[in-house]
């Protein structure tokens, strides 16, 4: 039984075959490559971010401490200075505390209230309107 296919037809065939085989496995690997080097660069992100966390929360429990230690120094320092006993000298640190966090919250309330990414969100709405205009005329 003889093919009518010329000779070079067979190998013209494998070779095609052969070739995107090869094209697909040198893919596959490219992306194994790509995925172990994400892996790996994510797990040093990720120690890294651990790392900074703790040290951020170090920093937020040692300046709470020294908040309390300057605290309780202008307590001291109410007592010798105005010779009050230190219910009274409490209470006027207690005021002061007082009126420094309804400050701060209310400048933090401000803050929080003024949107961020302005510039972003009006790009966005530009091209929202251009998107709008542009599928009415093709419509």
């Amino acid at each position: 039984m003889e093919s009518n296919a010329p000779v070079g037809a067979e190998t013209s065939k494998r070779n095609t075959g052969d070739s995107l085989r090869n094209g697909v496995a040198s893919f596959l690997r490219y992306l194994e490559l790509r995925l172990k080097l994400a892996g790996l660069e994510s797990k040093e992100a990720g120690i890294h971010l651990l790392v900074l966390a703790i040290l951020f929360v170090a920093t937020v429990v040692f300046f709470a401490g020294f908040l309390l230690m300057l605290i309780v120094f202008l307590l001291f320092a109410l007592m010798l200075l105005f010779h009050w006993d230190w219910g009274w000298s409490a209470l006027a640190c207690g005021g002061v505390v007082l009126i420094l966090s309804i400050v701060s919250a209310t400048i933090l309330r401000f803050k929080i209230a003024r949107p961020i990414f302005q510039a972003t969100l009006a790009e966005i709405r530009k091209e929202r309107e251009w998107l709008s205009r542009t599928t009415k005329n093709v419509s």
